[in-house]
């Protein structure tokens, strides 16, 4: 089976990326296990909100939120990691380059492609019918 992927769009008419399509693929399943025990000893050791007893797909939204109040040392290389995961889709529609710093010109560009990542990433969780 393929990992996951997804296509993004930036659809914000006002963002100088509006147009930009970028492909966002999910980590093999050794990075990724190694990513994920390190984003929840960073949550665990943080003052994050966590509620262990909402459905799994809920953790992944508190997980992600949680994020943000890991200390910086600890979420940089967890950020730089997912790096790899997004490409820039090409206009042919099938292509994908790496990213460049350039590609991207506004900082809600990066949050909505991480935010992509991480759903790619924790999409095992499923859709919350249980």
């Amino acid at each position: 089976m393929a990992r996951r992927t997804k296509v993004v769009v930036i659809d914000d008419p006002k963002s100088r990326d509006h147009g930009k399509q970028f492909m966002v693929t999910e980590m093999d399943a050794e990075s990724a296990e190694w990513w994920a025990i390190r984003v929840l000893q960073g949550l665990l050791g943080s003052d994050a909100d966590i509620d262990i007893s909402a459905p799994l797909s809920q953790l992944a939204k508190f997980a992600f939120i949680g994020l943000a109040k890991m200390p910086a040392a600890q979420l940089k290389p967890l950020m730089d990691e997912m790096k790899p995961c997004i490409k820039v889709l090409l206009p042919d529609g099938k292509t994908t380059r790496d990213i460049l710093a350039s590609d991207i010109e506004e900082i809600f560009t990066w949050l909505e492609l991480r935010k992509e990542v991480f759903g790619v990433l924790t999409g095992f969780f499923g859709s919350g019918e249980e």
